[in-house]
């Protein structure tokens, strides 16, 4: 898919009228759901909360929505000046994902009291912020597969904040996160910690007996802890600390697992989020791997966006084929295979593509309509994709005040602003780089510095009969974990990397 097809044409979306229609189906099941989260009607009409029982028959350019949103309530989104700028679909049952979006816009849902208050409430989900607006609480959400970010911190400039993210590991870390980035904007912050059996604000709202007296009581209690310890002292992120190395204790790792096992087990069980730079001479395999590791990502039902600057989507679709048939990638790309096995290999490969969204970009294209272009599908799936870029030296620079005069200038810039994304957007990112055939290899100290983890594809002799290559996978930087060296067969009649 190119940058260009990517987002939906909203010329072509009336989400008034969408709206209108959605409000008229609100049924039984929708109401009693509603109920359950403790969602009065006044709220309902409100917010104008509809719901979508999966007959509408809108089309959106080029594809029809249809049931996009079959058996989920229905939450406009709109802006600062009320004008709606999006849909948010809940899925009242159990399928996937719990959240869907329409138009793919960034946002912070109920946006526009941020103009009347000065104090607010950041939350972590929509119904959390409509618990909170029946409290007559002035509060905000930016969805978690969004990811709050820089263009949000402007949004809470000189307010006093109070950050009461989800009650668990991930959301004590996000709170931190969050608290970090608004230091310099808000006027204050405060992270609220709920009691222990509470899951969220809206939990909170449904189960505490006096939840607003009782939510208040939290707020001022919260306030006056900070004051009289304005800097939150190591106590306050002991739980945080002990969950994790529990975590660890039990082997309950929580990355996502790159399918080659002793890189998973250096990893801590797989790629978290950061930035790791995958290195290694010029046709060592860099794509290959790369792909290999995002076909086994998204066969394991989690979210792969493929960003190549150099190859097309055909050629990797070509490669993850030639895998699956256990031949070489050029018998694939010449038309050399018979098509029936092509359709079996499409039809192991349907699995994976499901899960894969393959970005072709040009030297047009640059990063940050990149980025814009991954926020948009994590918002489509609900949650943010694990993102492979191939490659570093291949991504535009322009604009600025100055370019970089050198390639080691280019590559630490690209890299510090990949590092930057990912540590703001919470995302995991694997890009390829790279490097000259003399060893030991020479990285620029601005790249070293970006990544979080350096691995180098290092050939270990020639190829024994131009079908097999002993190649060393090394961790050159690993931030929390040893340096190892890893050994794999690249198989070149399969296309494979084996251990």
């Amino acid at each position: 898919m190119s940058i260009n097809q990517m987002g939906t044409s909203k010329s072509t979306l009336n989400l008034e009228e969408m709206v209108v229609y959605y409000q008229k189906q609100l049924r039984e099941d929708a109401l009693y759901y509603l109920g359950k989260r403790g969602i009065e009607q006044e709220t309902i009409e409100m917010f104008r909360i509809g719901f979508d029982p999966g007959k509408i028959g809108f089309y959106v350019s080029p594809n029809q929505w249809g049931d996009y949103f079959e058996n989920r309530i229905i939450i406009p989104v709109t802006n600062a000046q009320e004008v709606i700028v999006d849909l948010i679909g809940r899925s009242i049952d159990h399928r996937e994902p719990k959240y869907k979006s329409l138009t793919g816009e960034d946002f912070m849902f109920n946006e526009e009291i941020l103009e009347d208050t000065e104090d607010v409430i950041l939350c972590n989900g929509v119904f959390d912020v409509l618990s909170l607006a029946q409290a007559r609480l002035p509060g905000v959400s930016v969805p978690y597969w969004l990811g709050f970010k820089e263009t949000h911190v402007e949004l809470l400039k000189d307010k006093r904040v109070f950050i009461c993210m989800g009650n668990d590991e991930l959301g004590r870390r996000e709170s931190v996160r969050i608290q970090t980035m608004l230091q310099q904007a808000a006027k204050e912050t405060y992270i609220v910690h709920l009691p222990e059996t509470i899951r969220d604000v809206n939990d909170f709202f449904v189960r505490a007996q006096n939840p607003l007296e009782t939510f208040i009581e939290i707020l001022n209690q919260t306030m006056e802890d900070t004051m009289m310890v304005p800097v939150a002292p190591d106590s306050n992120h002991i739980t945080i600390y002990t969950e994790e190395y529990m975590k660890r204790y039990r082997g309950q790792v929580s990355g996502t697992p790159s399918g080659i096992a002793k890189l998973d087990e250096a990893l801590f069980g797989g790629f978290g989020c950061g930035l790791y730079l995958l290195t290694g001479a010029a046709s060592i395999g860099k794509s290959m791997l790369m792909k290999q590791m995002a076909d086994h990502i998204a066969l394991d039902g989690t979210p792969v966006i493929y960003v190549s600057w150099d190859m097309t989507g055909f050629e990797l679709w070509a490669r993850s084929i030639a895998r699956i048939l256990g031949v070489e990638p050029q018998l694939v790309m010449s038309g050399k295979i018979d098509p029936d096995q092509i359709g079996a290999a499409n039809a192991q490969y349907i699995p994976i593509s499901k899960m894969l969204w393959t970005l072709e970009c040009s030297m047009e294209t640059t990063l940050e309509k990149v980025i814009a272009s991954i926020g948009k599908i994590a918002m489509v799936v609900g949650k943010m994709p694990i993102v492979f870029i191939d490659h570093l030296q291949r991504v535009p620079i322009v604009g600025g005040k100055s370019l970089p005069a050198t390639a080691a200038e280019r590559n630490t810039m690209i890299t510090y602003a990949l590092k930057q994304w990912s540590k703001e957007a919470n995302v995991t990112v694997i890009a390829a780089m790279p490097v000259g055939d003399n060893i030991p290899i020479s990285i620029p100290e601005g790249v070293e510095a970006s990544a979080d983890v350096i691995m180098l594809l290092n050939p270990q002799g020639l190829s024994v009969n131009g079908e097999e290559q002993h190649i060393a996978l090394q961790l050159l930087k690993n931030r929390n974990g040893s340096l190892v060296q890893i050994p794999l067969v690249f198989q070149h009649q399969k296309a494979f990397f084996s251990q």
